[in-house]
């Protein structure tokens, strides 16, 4: 039987990676609930907080959509065309300056958060 949904929210992987992992020590997770917990712990590299910290600055510096920034922060794009193809589809034109400055602020955070997993 399935489910009521009582609330729904877009979210970054690297936040569903932390909610089934605290779900999971709590009680079983299901099937779905595993295999989207080993697909989170393959592709996000960030965690949580820095992956919802680098989506509200995308939302408020930069006039995007909430969406299409979880969509960036969880693909974490590092060459401009990259970044390129997922502002394409915002409503808003991004000059060069703006993106350079996305991409900066990705790449950084990423090799923040990587420098934190070595240690």
């Amino acid at each position: 039987m399935a489910k009521e949904i009582i609330e729904s929210q877009p979210l970054t992987l690297a936040e569903v990676k932390s909610t089934l992992s605290k779900r999971g020590k709590k009680a079983e997770l299901s099937y779905i609930q595993r295999v989207t917990l080993d697909h989170t712990v393959k592709f996000s590299s960030l965690s949580a907080r820095t992956a919802k910290t680098l989506v509200k600055k995308l939302v408020k510096n930069y006039e995007m959509e909430e969406t299409l920034a979880i969509q960036i922060v969880d693909i974490a794009p590092t060459t401009t065309d990259e970044l390129a193809s997922f502002l394409a589809r915002s409503p808003r034109t991004y000059t060069p300056d703006e993106t350079a400055d996305i991409l900066e602020l990705l790449v950084s955070s990423m090799k923040k958060e990587a420098a934190k997993k070595k240690k």
